[in-house]
Parts: C-alpha cells; structure tokens; sequence
C-alpha cells in the first residue's frame, strides 16, 4: 500500500517510526520484497536533491517502520541488489539470449527461403 507523504499525517502518529529512502533505480522486485518480508509501510517522501548541481524538491519512495526493522531492510535491500547485479553479469544469461536470438535467426531464415512473400507480415519495428 502506497501512503500519502508525511504532511498529510499527524506528526503524533509518527513517533517511533523511521522512514528508509529507496535509492532511484531499485528494481521494483526488491521494493516489492521489502514491503513483503518486512512488513513496512511504503510511502511517498518530498526530498531536496542535488542531481545535476542544482538542488530540486524531488518525491521519492521510502519504507517506514521501527528502527530495527527499517534497519534490518536496508541491510537485505543492499544485499538484494548485490544479488540481482551479480545475476546480470553471469555469461550464462548472455549464452541463453544469444543461443534464442540465433535460433529465431535460422527459423526466419528458413521461413524466407520457404517462402519469400512471408517478410511482408514481419513486424520489423524496433522496440
């Protein structure tokens, strides 16, 4: 459940709660996570931030629980992140991407020669 940002709440409510800010660029699959395996409220925060030598009022996510829990998530989000970029570089990965694009390669080309007039329904947009 997304929540409004902490204007709108009463400042009374908030004691004993504290806010982790999610870095831009997190993979949703880790937020998703965090909000799942940690019980954290994600909200809506209104920072300032300096992305281009300028500062700028900015919303970002951020989870809000007790300071232990906020704690521990941080904790698991960097670790989650060092998992998932560590995922990305495996050659494996590239090995499967490159093996699926050179077999739809050869089925395309095999569809051409069968049939010549079959290029008129490619979709040939890049995506």
């Amino acid at each position: 459940m997304l929540m409004d940002s902490p204007e709108k709440e009463n400042k009374d409510d908030l004691k004993g709660l504290y806010d982790l800010a999610i870095p831009l660029g997190m993979p949703v699959s880790i937020i998703r996570e965090l909000v799942e395996n940690f019980e954290l409220d994600l909200v809506r925060r209104k920072v300032k931030m300096d992305m281009t030598g300028e500062v700028m009022d900015r919303e970002v996510l951020a989870l809000r629980g007790d300071l232990e829990t906020v704690k521990a998530a941080e904790k698991y989000m960097f670790e989650a992140l060092d998992r998932k970029t560590d995922d990305w570089k495996k050659k494996d990965r590239e090995e499967k991407y490159k093996k699926y694009y050179e077999e739809q390669a050869k089925e395309r080309q095999k569809e051409l020669r069968d049939n010549p007039d079959s290029a008129k329904n490619w979709d040939l947009t890049a995506t």
